[in-house]
């Protein structure tokens, strides 16, 4: 008695050698495929790497490295995640370490103004660091796997989008948007620790009595943060219009 509800995957590529196989046995030449099956073989390898490519992608945008290790890559996995742990330590006695940090820049005749822009400059080409690792372990999945074409899931793509923008479209098969929008939501992380977390505005007001500067550099802090948050809310809209379209296209 055959059972219900079990689902049997096909390999394209195995069918194909059967094919052959079972041609080559009669004394035949294999016949080509046809359209429909060289359709379905396409898409069968478009989903074969969607798993890979999404969970990769999603990994290394949390622990870096750990998509790299889902690729295979184990040394490249090791060196990321060991730059993740010492730059969290670096930031952490940074903090701590502030007042003496000071003290020793100013026997070398930096001001703390000058210091503040060039731990600014060096911790912001961080977040070029994060894109990479993000998508260094999308394309080396897709290398491996097969062309990602998207989950095609609307509440997960959207719900993602909420809590890190760009995740959405990452998982939608976008990685040049995913980037363009998690670039926008970790420079505004950025900002806000820059400007919560250090003594960015008592220096301002050391420079600027008349505190001009430090209005400007506020006003420039807000208009940044309120186009962040406009393309936050834009990147879950887009992520949800754009998994719902690819979904209904494939019906």
């Amino acid at each position: 008695m055959s059972r219900q509800g079990e689902v049997f995957e096909i390999d394209g590529d195995v069918a194909l050698k059967a094919r052959a196989k079972s041609a080559a046995r009669n004394g035949a030449a294999p016949s080509p495929m046809t359209l429909a099956e060289s359709h379905t073989v396409a898409s069968q390898s478009r989903r074969g790497g969607s798993g890979r490519a999404a969970g990769a992608a999603s990994l290394s945008l949390w622990i870096w490295g750990s998509g790299q290790w889902l690729n295979g890559d184990r040394d490249l996995a090791g060196l990321l995640f060991a730059w993740q742990l010492q730059i969290a330590a670096i930031h952490y006695l940074v903090v701590s370490l502030w007042g003496s940090i000071r003290r020793m820049a100013h026997v070398f005749f930096v001001t703390e103004w000058e210091l503040l822009l060039y731990a600014a400059a060096l911790d912001f080409w961080l977040i070029f660091l994060l894109l990479f690792n993000v998508s260094q372990a999308y394309r080396s999945a897709e290398r491996g796997g097969g062309r990602f074409g998207g989950l095609r899931n609307a509440w997960l793509s959207g719900l993602t989008s909420l809590l890190v923008p760009g995740w959405g479209q990452i998982l939608n098969g976008q990685l040049r948007k995913g980037l363009f929008f998690l670039l926008a939501f970790v420079t505004q992380i950025w900002l806000l620790g820059f400007y919560l977390m250090t003594p960015l505005y008592r220096v301002v007001s050391e420079l600027d009595p008349n505190q001009a500067l430090l209005r400007n550099v506020i006003q420039v802090g807000k208009v940044v943060l309120g186009g962040t948050a406009i393309l936050w809310l834009l990147s879950v809209y887009d992520a949800v219009l754009v998994a719902r379209y690819t979904r209904n296209r494939a019906r």
